[in-house]
Order: structure tokens, then sequence, then C-alpha cells
């Protein structure tokens, strides 16, 4: 018996930086898609943000509800933030800063529960790899009986 401990061979996941990278960057690509073609457009309907709400699910179901979170709401941010600048360079006072960073802060807020609804649903029914049964046939590879 070896006086050292057994070390049992895990796969490398990925590092941290990749594991918040990964959602940032799906989400900040997939929101800039809908608001590139919306702006395309020139159309203001509603399929577009119900679009974000169900990129914000997506993301909390396969990150979880922290990541998915931060992957759907910072490119909403960027875009506050990218809106509030062009207000004070155009001058144009249509909707306030105030007002501005209540939109952007009440749909982030919303974004965040759908991902903690999606995250809190993969939580429940998803079952882990291990837990799965395999199919019960009567037939395996090495039965003489088959039909």
């Amino acid at each position: 018996m070896s006086p050292f401990a057994a070390r049992h061979a895990r796969p490398a996941g990925p590092g941290p930086v990749r594991q918040w990278a990964e959602p940032i960057a799906v989400g900040a690509v997939a929101i800039g898609l809908i608001a590139g073609v919306m702006l395309y457009l020139g159309t203001a309907g509603v399929f577009g943000p119900l679009l974000v709400l169900v990129i914000a699910a997506v993301l909390g179901w396969r990150y979880g509800f922290l990541k998915g979170t931060v992957g759907a709401g910072l490119p909403i941010a960027l875009l506050i933030a990218a809106e509030l600048v062009r207000q004070q360079l155009s001058g144009d006072k249509a909707s306030g800063v105030i007002q501005s960073v209540l939109i952007g802060a009440s749909v982030i807020l919303f974004m965040a529960g759908i991902a903690f609804l999606a995250s809190a649903l993969r939580g429940r029914y998803r079952r882990p790899p291990e837990a799965r049964r395999e199919p019960e046939t009567d037939y395996t590879e090495g039965s003489p009986w088959r039909s």
C-alpha cells in the first residue's frame, strides 16, 4: 500500500475566465443581433423584446442564475450607457437620464427573474447523466433472438 494519497484523474474543465466570458459573449452577440435587426428594419414591434426575454431564459437554463443573469443583463446595461451618451452628445432630452436608467434597471431585473426561473426549473427537473437509466429492451447484442 502506498503512503501517498491516490489521485483520481478528472477531466479538466473550463477555467473561471471562460466560465464567465462565454455567457457574456453569447448574450452580447444575441442581444446585439436582435437590436441590430430591429434598427435595420426600423421596427418597434413586440417580438424583439420578447426574444430578449427568451435569451434570458436560455442563458439561465444553460449557465445558471448568476452567470445567465450577467450574460443577459450586461449587454442591456451597455445599451443603456450608449443611450445616455447619445442623449448627452445630441442634446436630445426627450427621455431623461433618470427615466432611461429606471427603464434599463427594470428590464435587467425582469430578465434576472426569468433567468432565475429557468435555472430553478433546470435544477429541479434535469436529471444528471448518472441518474439516467438505459431504455429497457429485450434485445442485447449477443442475444440469438432478434426481431
